[in-house]
Formats: C-alpha cells, structure tokens, sequence
C-alpha cells in the first residue's frame, strides 16, 4: 500500500496539538461561565451593582472581544462607560490576541480535516499524528496547570508580559476592570482552561490509540 503523505501526518499532528490547547480555553469566554465566576467571586458587590447589570456588561464586553468592538460598556442604560481609556485600550489588546487565537484554531480545523482526508484509509498514520499532538500538548497543560496552581501571580504576569505591550496591562485593585473581572475569578479560569486542554489531550490521544489498535491499524 503506497506511503501516506509525507508533510500529513506532521500537519495533523500540529493540527491537533493547537486544537486541544486552544479549543478549550477559547471556550470560556462565554457569558456562562464568565458570570458564574463572578458571581463567585463577588463582581457585583465590588462594582456596586446588580448582578443582572453586570451580567448585561459583561455579555457586552465579551461582544467586543469578538468583534473588535471599541467596549465603550456601560452598567446603567444610558450612562457613562464603566471602564475608562486605559482600560478599554488593554481589552482591545486582549480582544485581538483573542480573535488571532480564534483564527488559528479555525486553520487548525481546516489544515487538520485535509491532512485526514490525505490519509484516508491509514487509520495507524492518523492515530499517530492524534497520539503525539495531544500528548505534546497533554503534558504542556499539565505542567502549565501546576505552575498557575502554586504560583498564579508570577505566571499571570509572565503572560501578560508575552502577549501584551509593556505598560499596558497593570491596574490597581480600586480598577473597575478588575473589579468586573477579579484575581479569583482568573485564576479558576486558568485552572479551568488547564483541565480542559488535558481533558482534551487524554480523549485525542485516545482516539488515537484506538485507531492505532483497531483493526486494519497496520495499513500505513
């Protein structure tokens, strides 16, 4: 039987390996979650509002990131913003990366589906590629997961420091932006996106395993 491809099963590899890590964490910037977590962490007792007003701002704000929206939000209809210059400059930043990650994720699907389709008929080829993307990725998580865990503070400013301009992205506790989104509900997130990207990882690489165990599996 001919060789699969030879750049196929590389590219499905790299495919699935930037779709569990970014699905996930992608997935929680929803109103859902979003809320539960502030409800949780008492965003609306620290802004002064109702919780249905934040919910309404919030749903807003999430808006904007998706859509590259100018998050001019505000907490009471008709009122003035809620977050001032600086702040909305940072969640323009954040919207960005946000949509940037959105876009690789969907190259993912798209590169991920023709690599597949190239290796029709190779189940232990594709099994290979899904094992070792997600096991990559797999033991990335974990491994990110802990250091959130034990030393949340230094990591969440390392990533800031990666992703976003110099300057830009420190606020004082009194900060409406932190007060909409504050350090607990961050750092639930972060433990939630974890779990999520290894969650993702054992279900992919086994998946994979199956393909590679299944019958037919030494067609390559």
């Amino acid at each position: 039987m001919p060789h699969a491809p030879r750049l196929a099963v590389p590219l499905l590899a790299v495919a699935t390996a930037l779709l569990v890590a970014l699905a996930g964490p992608l997935i929680l910037f929803n109103p859902w979650f979003v809320s539960l977590e502030q409800q949780r962490a008492g965003a609306a007792i620290l802004l002064g509002a109702t919780q249905s007003q934040v919910d309404a701002a919030t749903l807003a704000i999430l808006g904007d990131i998706w859509t590259g929206g100018d998050f001019g939000v505000s907490l009471t209809e008709g009122g003035a913003p809620a977050l001032d210059a600086f702040e909305r400059s940072h969640m323009v930043d954040v919207g960005g990366l946000v949509r940037v990650l959105g876009l690789v994720a969907l190259a993912a699907v798209v590169v991920g589906l023709l690599a597949g389709r190239a290796l029709r008929g190779r189940p232990r080829a594709i099994g290979t590629a899904l094992v070792a993307g997600a096991a990559t990725v797999g033991a990335a998580g974990v491994a990110a997961a802990l250091v959130f865990a034990v030393a949340f503070d230094a990591a969440f400013l390392a990533f800031h420091q990666v992703f976003f301009r110099e300057g830009t992205y420190l606020f004082g506790p009194d900060s409406t932006l932190i007060r909409f989104f504050p350090e607990q509900l961050w750092y639930e997130a972060s433990l939630a996106a974890g779990a999520l990207i290894v969650l993702s990882a054992v279900a992919v690489a086994f998946a994979g395993w199956r393909l590679l165990r299944g019958p037919g599996s030494a067609a390559v």
